[in-house]
């Protein structure tokens, strides 16, 4: 028996995240039933991150055992012939027996982008989050220091989630400006907020976000964090930051 690992990457704004939800749109739905086509058998695979809805991956990884004789080399030209253009398989290897894409990986790499001009570019719509008023970059970046290590982040796991260990540790957590070159040279200028951790909670990133913004428009104060954070209460955080703004970036194992 074979255990192949994919890389993937997808646009996720038009899909109900990752995991199969029945009659819905998914990013295991898809892979699973391209597979099924140029394997000739059902094939159930393991993620490493099951993205939300909306949420899009520069990086993700996968893997399956199959005992199908397909050449490693051509599986990524054959899937992308079947998969739908918002996804795209980057690589594909033969792994050890024991490789799971799930429980083996070291950390997760996630980047938030938010726009905060008057006017959001419409090249931008399906990757930012546009918040308007000036926000403090410098208490944004104080409060996110409160984060960092390893913690009971249960006041950052929105409820509907599978998770029943909270502790997660966060190695960065980094705030600042950066340009964005989209299309054309077109250049723009974005708050974008990285995370780099051992695991994350159901939209743990995301609630992430939406407090460090909370404390960038002057709602929190940088010292709640601290406090928020030890509360293990989801109502003390900030709003859930939108899915569009967010991309999972690098995997490593």
């Amino acid at each position: 028996m074979r255990n192949i690992k994919l890389t993937l990457a997808y646009d996720g704004i038009n899909f109900y995240g990752y995991e199969l939800q029945p009659g819905k749109r998914t990013i295991r739905g898809e892979i699973e039933k391209a597979l099924q086509k140029i394997i000739k058998q059902k094939i159930s695979i393991v993620s490493s991150s099951r993205t939300d809805a909306g949420v899009h991956a520069l990086y993700n990884v996968i893997n399956f055992k199959s005992d199908q004789k397909i050449p490693i080399d051509r599986i990524p030209a054959a899937l992308n012939s079947i998969l739908p253009d918002d996804i795209r398989v980057l690589d594909a290897e033969e792994k050890g027996n024991s490789f799971n894409s799930r429980f083996d990986p070291k950390s997760k790499e996630y980047e938030y982008i938010i726009y905060y001009g008057d006017v959001l570019p419409p090249v931008l719509r399906g990757l930012v989050w546009h918040v308007k008023p000036k926000m403090d970059l410098s208490a944004m970046k104080k409060a996110a220091k409160y984060l960092v290590g390893k913690h009971n982040f249960s006041s950052f796991c929105a409820s509907g989630g599978d998770d029943d260990d909270f502790v997660r540790t966060i190695y960065t957590l980094d705030v600042g400006l950066r340009t964005l070159d989209v299309w054309r040279g077109a250049k723009f200028k974005v708050l974008s907020l990285k995370v780099i951790g051992d695991g994350y909670l159901y939209k743990m990133v995301r609630n992430i976000v939406g407090t460090l913004v909370g404390v960038g428009l002057g709602k929190l104060e940088e010292k709640d964090v601290s406090q928020i954070l030890k509360a293990k209460d989801r109502k003390l955080a900030g709003r859930t930051a939108p899915a569009k703004g967010l991309c999972l970036v690098k995997v490593s194992f």
